[in-house]
């Protein structure tokens, strides 16, 4: 068991250099992409098992033959259950009530982040959630960043009609993330308006009687304060602040911004990094209200690299807004 534990651990230490070595010499390496996506979890996984199997040998002795077994059933259910999570985007429902408006109006938000499209993606997962997405009949798609990547170049697939199938009234949004920004960001842009989304950076958009900030990514280090783009809206209007990153809830809590969609954070995706990001942020994933600000961070629509999510699902942000 011990032997077991060391050469899987000198195994888990390899993903550094491993990473290193894609990321630097081969980006857009589709094979080594995919191989780095799965050793990632493979290697933490087993890692994990071990331990578990470690700790019942040192109560019920083990053989060699017991413990290699018990892997060999686990481990692929395992992996089938957190691919599941990662390929179809589940639906998460929120109502919302804006109460110092009473106006009696109402707006149905479909909000998405994280969409990471590249030579990876696959099609039909995405497009069966969009689809999933056009059923509940959204007013408005607003998309919180890192719907590319890395650069636009590296996409395989056809999505030029795939995301307007949903056909929003209001249309499709987006705002940058850091992962536009890596790969080119003049590109990258120039593909996202292509699928008919409208990029909102530092803009303001004003639909049914709602202020609606897009702010740029953190990436841009030019990028306009969350009080100075509140001057330019009328605030007796709700305001929603799109960001990619959720470091900025507090700076809208000062701002007394009525609603925050953001991303990135993908809740950690898989455990022990779920601990390690929900100790980073306020509100690291989901819904959560401090004082009049209401705050949403999606887990993210599909996901970077890893085809795996423990702890956390794909998912669509549905939000019935009443204000």
């Amino acid at each position: 068991m011990e032997h077991l534990l060391l050469i899987n651990f000198i195994f888990l230490i390899a993903i550094l250099p491993i990473f290193y070595i894609r990321r630097t010499f081969f980006r857009r390496n589709i094979f080594l992409g995919r191989f780095i996506g799965n050793y990632i979890f493979i290697t933490h996984y087993i890692f994990f098992l071990l331990i578990i199997l470690g700790v019942v040998n040192y109560f019920y002795r083990l053989s060699n033959l017991n413990i290699m077994t018990i892997a060999f059933i686990v481990l692929p259910v395992f992996f089938i259950y957190a691919y599941y999570n990662f390929s179809i985007a589940r639906v998460i429902k929120n109502d919302i009530q804006l109460e110092k408006y009473k106006t009696g109006k109402k707006i149905r938000i479909a909000f998405i982040s994280d969409v990471h499209l590249s030579a990876l993606t696959n099609k039909d997962n995405i497009e069966i959630s969009l689809k999933r997405m056009a059923e509940e009949e959204p007013d408005i798609l607003l998309i919180g960043g890192d719907l590319v990547d890395f650069s636009c170049k590296d996409i395989k697939a056809d999505f030029s009609s795939s995301f307007r199938e949903i056909e929003p009234k209001y249309g499709m949004y987006a705002i940058l993330g850091n992962h536009e920004y890596h790969g080119g960001i003049d590109e990258n842009i120039k593909y996202i308006e292509s699928l008919g989304i409208k990029i909102l950076r530092d803009d303001i958009l004003k639909i049914e009687g709602i202020n609606i900030i897009g702010r740029d990514d953190i990436t841009n280090k030019k990028r306009k304060k969350i009080a100075y783009l509140k001057k330019k809206v009328n605030t007796d209007l709700p305001i929603i602040l799109l960001d990619h990153n959720p470091n900025s809830i507090s700076e809208a809590i000062v701002n007394r911004i009525d609603l925050e969609l953001c991303g990135h954070t993908h809740r950690g995706q898989f455990f022990p990094y779920n601990l390690i990001v929900k100790k980073m942020y306020k509100n690291y994933h989901g819904y959560k209200k401090f004082g009049i600000t209401h705050t949403i961070v999606s887990a993210g629509f599909s996901s970077w690299l890893i085809p795996y999510r423990v702890n956390s699902t794909s998912e669509i942000n549905i939000i019935d807004l009443y204000y």
